[in-house]
């Protein structure tokens, strides 16, 4: 009988500890993946292409570079609105508010196209050009929320967007390497050299997360860099 049990016990004793080795090391393996960006993106078309570009304007910048700086949650009651279709007009309203931002530059739609994010350089209504806005439908809630914003005094910009599905998309932001919090930072013009770091926003609107990755620093005249400015 006590042999029984003492055969049990180790038994279980064993099980107990293969499984937590188990769990410590899928946490460390996703604490890793986390680390750098995702295949997801790294792979898609759309951040080939835009890395390709880069090296276009002589700057080399490969994805294995980024690596993670901060996590934030993304829904925030000051910033956001959200109404039900349901009620009286809204359905209408969502409607035109679609159409009247299609085929504009610096707006993309998800692949249902019920989502879209404007990250265009100026003053849309209460937007400023340095914040992003993003506008769907999940389920029958419309979304109207300022979803992103970056330092003015970092020279931040938005170059690119895209969605990798409905409900997670990517914004990439060039900004000056400094601390946005230090009072005391010099002026540097977009016509000066600076130095600049490129950020990655993966932002999952399922899970309320946005991943912040961050470029090594590297010194270039902004409006070179990005000729529209």
């Amino acid at each position: 009988m006590k042999r029984n049990f003492l055969v049990f016990f180790l038994t279980a004793l064993i099980f107990i500890f293969t499984a937590g080795i188990v769990y410590i090391n899928v946490m460390k393996q996703r604490a890793v993946d986390r680390s750098k960006l995702s295949e997801k993106v790294e792979l898609s078309g759309s951040f080939q292409r835009w890395i390709t570009n880069l090296k276009s304007r002589k700057l080399t910048i490969e994805g294995d570079e980024f690596r993670l700086k901060e996590e934030n949650e993304i829904y925030n009651t000051m910033w956001m609105k959200v109404t039900s279709i349901d009620e009286p007009g809204k359905k209408e309203e969502f409607e035109q508010t679609l159409a009247s931002v299609q085929n504009l530059k610096k707006v993309v739609f998800s692949p249902s196209k019920r989502e879209f994010v404007d990250f265009r350089p100026e003053i849309r209504g209460q937007y400023a050009p340095n914040q992003v806005h993003f506008y769907g439908l999940k389920d029958d809630k419309i979304i109207d929320a300022r979803i992103l914003d970056c330092s003015k005094s970092a020279n931040c910009y938005f170059d690119r967007a895209y969605f990798l599905d409905n409900s997670v998309f990517v914004i990439s932001e060039v900004s000056r390497n400094i601390d946005k919090r230090d009072p005391n930072v010099s002026a540097c013009g977009f016509d000066e050299t600076c130095t600049y770091t490129f950020k990655i926003h993966v932002v999952d609107l399922i899970n309320n997360s946005r991943l912040v990755y961050e470029s090594k620093p590297f010194d270039t005249i902004l409006s070179k860099l990005i000729p529209e400015l």
